[in-house]
């Protein structure tokens, strides 16, 4: 049922539980006036004329808003794939102009590197990795006549722990042995000097120096080897004795005259022997 606000034509569908049979106050939600409302008949009336323009009225607003909102949905969606559309062609124009400036790049990397001067450069770069090869390659296996002509140059090679013998001598089997002998106190000393050159070289005489647990050296004395020369692959066998050696040694060194090739032996050991040897007092 349909009632109409008597003030500003506004009209309302409404259930007849709504006004019920005695009739009811109203207000008008449009123009916020009240009126009291006749009681509506239970059976519903014919629409009249008027209330049917009212109703296509109502269903035209209904219409056009339906259809204004659906423009609205429509013109939204064109605008979000045209915003795609050229997303997506700005992404393949960058694309295709990364990819000219690369060739271009490879284009001008290749002209370029046909240059005389640029040859020229590789070709300079590739002697000095040669050169640097072939100096590191001498270095190494020629290190001991390296420092034959540069004694300087020992340190070096020591501190990269490549030790250089440019002796062409060498020690082995070193042995100490601490015993008695008479009631005396003996410190025997015995290796062997073996030649490491092709060409034989003049053994020099030998260095005997006793160390004390730090390492300093306390007493020292020399040998004469028994033998003038050595090469390769030849040997020749020392021994010698020091009477009453110092308490604190604790170690034997040894080396050629002129301090070169220092060789430490192990720790000085104790035991008895019988046997007499020369003795170095």
């Amino acid at each position: 049922m349909i009632i109409t606000c008597p003030h500003c034509e506004t009209k309302y569908q409404v259930t007849y539980e709504a006004i019920g049979s005695a009739g009811r106050k109203v207000q008008c939600a449009h123009c916020q006036q009240a009126w009291q409302q006749r009681p509506l008949d239970p059976e519903p009336d014919l629409p009249t004329s008027e209330q049917k323009a009212a109703f296509e009225a109502m269903a035209e607003d209904g219409l056009d808003d339906a259809m204004a909102a659906e423009e609205r949905t429509f013109a939204a969606e064109i605008a979000r794939r045209l915003a795609l559309e050229q997303e997506q062609a700005g992404k393949a124009e960058a694309a295709v102009l990364r990819k000219r400036q690369q060739d271009f790049t490879r284009r001008q990397s290749a002209m370029v590197a046909d240059l005389p001067l640029a040859r020229l450069r590789r070709t300079l770069r590739v002697a000095a990795v040669v050169l640097l090869g072939g100096l590191a390659v001498t270095a190494y296996f020629g290190r001991v006549q390296v420092v034959e002509r540069y004694p300087e140059m020992a340190g070096v090679y020591e501190a990269i722990g490549l030790g250089v013998n440019v002796v062409g001598l060498d020690f082995s089997d070193v042995t100490t042995l601490r015993t008695l002998r008479d009631g005396k106190e003996v410190l025997v000393v015995s290796a062997q000097i073996v030649g490491i050159k092709r060409d034989p070289v003049v053994v020099p005489s030998v260095v005997v120096t006793l160390l004390n647990a730090k390492g300093e050296g306390i007493y020292e004395w020399s040998v004469t080897p028994s033998v003038r020369d050595l090469m390769a692959g030849e040997r020749s066998t020392f021994d010698t004795q020091l009477t009453m050696p110092p308490g604190e040694a604790t170690r034997v060194r040894l080396s050629f005259a002129g301090g070169q090739d220092v060789r430490s032996a192990p720790d000085i050991t104790s035991g008895v022997t019988a046997n007499s040897t020369p003795e170095h007092d």
